[in-house]
């Protein structure tokens, strides 16, 4: 059995030590029949852009020609090659792996050691093709900026007439690094004007216009970064969108089902809809071609724990996808507090969906605009686009269950910071495991109220209908036995929260949840002159409500009434209608 590609970038080593390969060469033959010589392509990270950037390396090589047939032979472009393969030394950055520690000179310096490094591998691989020598070498490792780096490199370049293939893989990946490790002064400083950062693409775009940069191929996760180095992208052709790109990495239905059959045969009917759940439904394609793509280190993290464990894993999340929360904290959290970010990410995964118009490039200090913010999280993966109006309005929605889940992470770790709140995850989840065998559901409750009216009453934090709700929310998403569901249509209604087992578990899981949620103000208070008597007239109408939404439930149903104030809890009981 041929091994798992998980975690392996590297198409050299997929070909020479036996694992198997999405062939995902016709690619090639595409980007050069439609994309211009200079293409910018984005992903969100763990998406296999790094495979494919290999496999592009390997197949330009000049110095690769004879082992052409050993690497290509079997695939799509190895029977079909174009005409520019094996025609260019090809100048290959990595910048996901610079340090991002220390002060503002020590991150040009280990910049500049990312780009040393890459400059004299190519020296030493090309050396004799072109005649480059040891003193190039050094003349450019003297250098103490980046951009004077690439400028001695590209005059020998320009002396000895050599035209390359540049390829840069996760080009923001820096940059992005920086701005959450340290703070936004530092970020535009090295990306504004006068900034190393800004002067290296300056220079990449002048060896396009000088054409020591024959081609040109750049990876990243989002738009932002090229936006603050070159002022907007402006070095050539986004393709990220492009009709016919949008499976060039991930996984479509064909590859996951040639995937599943072979580790796992007979089997896929079975898994496909878990799958689906999981990890599909990622659109690339504006004209929704192919608009169900599946995340491919999602998958290959999947098949390598079923054949490891004999059975479907109870995690199905990768630990690494679970990294990018910093991304979205110094957009959500502004001095310790919750901003308009927050709400809108609020929305989204209460109702599934915003509408906004999709933007193609901007600047880090345009993320504070809704659009941009929301065009951020689709570039980041955590929504993908469900439709486009005639108005060019998007309509974005959560792609599965898999970020569904990392999003009311997200959300946890954003008011555990905004109000320094001290949750006991484990005794939740243990609570939790008591609700689904026993039917016992008040501990977890009363725990989370409680953590939500202590963050009330401890911080500048406006309470409003859905506040409680958000928080329940949140925190009964911890728990993998359920699927948690805001506004879940139940018989011509909307309940508040549901908790249904989650499809795995159907078995383990004894009881489904439906909690009404009610929210009394002070007006309805005055207006009903004692508060038991408001608090009875919420409690009657919800009952009525679970009583119609609880029909024809295949679980032993429990039925919650919740009715809050502003500053206590006024009511939470099990509901016997």
């Amino acid at each position: 059995m041929k091994k798992i590609p998980y975690g392996i970038s590297s198409y050299d080593k997929i070909k020479s030590e036996d694992y198997y390969f999405v062939d995902k060469t016709k690619y090639i033959q595409l980007i050069e029949e439609k994309g211009s010589p200079y293409l910018f392509f984005l992903r969100p990270r763990r998406f296999g852009k790094s495979l494919f950037i290999s496999i592009l390396e390997h197949y330009y090589d000049i110095n690769g020609a004879d082992q052409f047939d050993r690497l290509f032979g079997d695939t799509y472009i190895g029977q079909n090659p174009t005409p520019l393969r094996n025609s260019y030394p090809v100048l290959r950055f990595n910048f996901s792996m610079v340090k991002t520690q220390g002060t503002i000179e020590q991150l040009k310096y280990g910049f500049c050691l990312n780009v040393w490094v890459a400059l004299d591998a190519f020296i030493s691989k090309y050396k004799t093709r072109y005649g480059l020598d040891e003193e190039i070498s050094r003349k450019i490792e003297s250098q103490i900026d980046p951009g004077d780096m690439l400028l001695v490199f590209q005059s020998e370049m320009k002396r000895k007439h050599v035209s390359f293939y540049m390829i840069i893989d996760e080009y923001d990946n820096f940059a992005n690094n920086v701005l959450m490790e340290h703070n936004e002064e530092i970020y535009r400083k090295i990306t504004h004007s006068g900034g190393f950062l800004r002067n290296f693409f300056t220079l990449i775009k002048g060896m396009t216009d000088s054409r020591e940069i024959d081609r040109l191929f750049i990876s990243g996760v989002s738009p932002l970064v090229m936006a603050d180095v070159t002022s907007g992208f402006n070095i050539g052709e986004n393709i990220s969108l492009w009709p016919g790109f949008a499976s060039m990495v991930g996984f479509n239905r064909e590859e996951l089902k040639g995937l599943v059959d072979y580790y796992l045969p007979d089997q896929y009917e079975t898994l496909f809809p878990l799958l689906s759940e999981w990890y599909d439904n990622y659109c690339f394609d504006e004209n929704f071609i192919e608009n169900n793509i599946f995340n491919s280190i999602s998958i290959l993290y999947f098949l390598t724990e079923s054949l490891a464990l004999q059975r479907v894993p109870f995690n199905l999340i990768d630990e690494n996808l679970r990294t990018d929360y910093g991304k979205l904290r110094f957009l959500i959290i502004k001095g310790e507090k919750l901003n308009g970010n927050f709400n809108i990410l609020k929305e989204i995964v209460e109702t599934n969906q915003t509408v906004s118009i999709l933007v193609r490039s901007f600047a880090h200090n345009e993320l504070i605009d809704e659009e941009k913010f929301v065009s951020l999280l689709f570039y980041l993966g955590l929504v993908t686009i469900n439709g486009v109006s005639p108005t060019n309005d998007y309509t974005f929605i959560i792609p599965n269950k898999l970020i569904r889940r990392l999003l009311w992470e997200y959300m946890q770790k954003a008011m555990v910071d905004a109000f320094a709140l001290k949750i006991s995850n484990n005794f939740l989840k243990q609570a939790f495991e008591k609700m689904a065998k026993t039917g016992e559901w008040k501990p977890a409750f009363q725990y989370i109220v409680d953590k939500f009216y202590e963050a009330v009453s401890v911080r500048d934090f406006t309470f409003h209908e859905e506040g409680l709700k958000t928080f329940l929310l949140a925190w009964l998403n911890l728990t993998n036995l359920y699927d948690v569901v805001s506004e879940k249509e139940k018989n011509k209604g909307y309940a508040d929260i549901c908790l249904e087992p989650d499809r795995r578990f159907t078995e383990y899981v004894k009881f489904d949840y439906i909690i009404e949620l009610k929210y009394l103000k002070a007006e309805e208070i005055e207006k009903a002159e004692k508060e038991e008597v408001a608090v009875k007239q919420v409690i009657k109408t919800a009952s009525s409500q679970l009583l119609q939404y609880a029909a024809n439930n295949k679980f032993q149903t429990i039925k919650i009434i919740v009715v809050a104030s502003a500053t206590k809890l006024l009511y939470m009981q099990e509901c016997n209608c």
